[in-house]
């Protein structure tokens, strides 16, 4: 390994460690939240809240469509395309928000089909198009890997939006309010990265140029496959457990998949340190790309599996110490998604490796792949075995996922290099000696 080699991975896991700190404790705060919410207002209102987290989620990618990940990798190479590149996005996006908004709110009201659901989620809808706004706003900083910068909005906005959201609770707000806490916080977030990105990279020079904004649009389209397969993916479950289930058996599973929402955002912000580095490594050696995607796998599994085995033996303890009795069937569900830790870690590093080599295709057609099986087997299991069903779809699809991957890599010679060890040049010019 390389004195270069060390200090880029020495800075991925300090960025790794700067958004994992940030993001445990945002979602202390945004965890302590919602379970104030399912406690107070019971399962059949977490269902709607959960539902138009869902669909929210899916539908904000039609109004980024991919550009977020795109911006990464070209602002990471160079960044003097920042301020051109975010005055030519933001104005179509914005328009596209509006309409994705309204749309998106009516199929979470159809999904649970109940009128009584659209206040929470108008607001829920919006809150996640916000977020995905201030994820376009922030893409320069990740590109440069300031990821501290990133940290404390994402902590900032997090911490506000529990500070109002419970205060609502406390005065006897209704559900429909307390969501729109929420937004109100995701408006924070927003405003933090557009100062941060204005003050770093310089204000975005606006115009509207629909013919050239098209074009980054076609650019993004593969990252959009991908962003859109994942999404559907992550969030299908919820979706649909809505059409065939109950609401009360939603708001059962939404409560397992909330955990695992937190628990796995440790490993995503460990895949996020990793890809900038990955894509900039890219562009010099294919081998040492592999061997930072090898050394960035083994690191995950470390991590991950023993905390699936932990939260696998404890399910039933931590189901009812944080949503209480009401909630004890969830244990159940999480018995199942929490052995899907590992394998969606493990996956998103070969994801990042497979964009960081210009190879989104197959990337998109891997994912595809993953969701159909998805698609295919989830309803037959739902019905089988209820909500439980739901969390085997996951992780059967989630396996074949992955060996997917690995096939992918294994037929482009990338497969990613397991080893942790040193070969400095020394040791190189005595074994080319001999």
């Amino acid at each position: 390994m390389t004195i270069e080699h060390a200090k880029t991975e020495r800075r991925i896991l300090l960025n790794a460690s700067a958004l994992s700190v940030s993001e445990g404790l945002g979602q202390i705060a945004n965890f302590a939240f919602v379970i104030s919410f399912a406690r107070t207002f019971g399962a059949t209102q977490m269902a709607y809240y959960s539902v138009a987290m869902a669909v929210g989620a899916i539908a904000a990618l039609f109004f980024t469509l991919g550009t977020p990940s795109l911006m990464v990798r070209e602002f990471s190479r160079d960044v003097t395309r920042i301020p051109d590149w975010l005055g030519l996005l933001l104005p179509l996006q914005g328009l596209l928000a509006l309409a994705v908004w309204l749309v998106a709110t009516l199929i979470a009201v159809l999904l649970v089909g109940d009128m009584r659901a659209i206040t929470v989620a108008l607001a829920v809808c919006a809150y996640q198009i916000l977020l995905r706004l201030a994820a376009v706003l922030n893409t320069p900083l990740v590109a440069t890997e300031r990821m501290l910068i990133v940290s404390v909005g994402n902590l900032t906005y997090r911490v506000v939006t529990l500070a109002l959201g419970l205060a609502a609770i406390r005065i006897g707000a209704s559900a429909g309010w307390v969501a729109w806490t929420f937004v109100a916080g995701s408006g924070v977030y927003v405003a933090l990265a557009w100062h941060q990105t204005s003050r770093l990279f310089g204000r975005p020079r606006f115009r509207l140029a629909v013919r050239e904004a098209l074009q980054l649009f076609k650019l993004s389209a593969p990252f959009f496959s991908i962003a859109a397969l994942a999404v559907i993916y992550s969030r299908g479950a919820v979706v649909m457990l809505s059409a065939i289930a109950t609401p009360h058996a939603v708001g059962l599973y939404a409560a397992a998949d909330r955990i695992m929402v937190a628990v796995g955002l440790a490993p995503t912000m460990f895949n996020s340190a990793v890809y900038p580095a990955l894509t900039r490594v890219a562009d010099r050696s294919r081998e040492d790309v592999r061997a930072l995607c090898g050394r960035s796998v083994l690191l995950m599994a470390a991590g991950t599996l023993p905390l699936a085995a932990l939260f696998s033996l404890f399910s039933a303890k931590l189901i009812l110490l944080l949503f209480g009795p009401a909630y004890q069937e969830a244990a159940r569900v999480l018995q199942i998604l929490t052995w899907t830790l590992p394998i969606v870690g493990v996956q998103s590093l070969l994801g990042s490796q497979l964009i960081a080599c210009n190879q989104q295709h197959a990337l998109a057609r891997a994912r595809f792949s993953g969701v159909t099986v998805f698609i295919v087997v989830s309803p037959v299991l739902i019905w089988a075995l209820g909500f439980r069903g739901a969390a085997w779809s996951l992780l059967i699809s989630d396996t074949v996922l992955l060996v997917y991957y690995f096939l992918i890599l294994r037929a482009e010679g990338a497969t990613p290099t397991f080893s942790f060890r040193r070969r400095t040049p020394a040791v190189g010019e005595i074994k080319a000696r001999a």
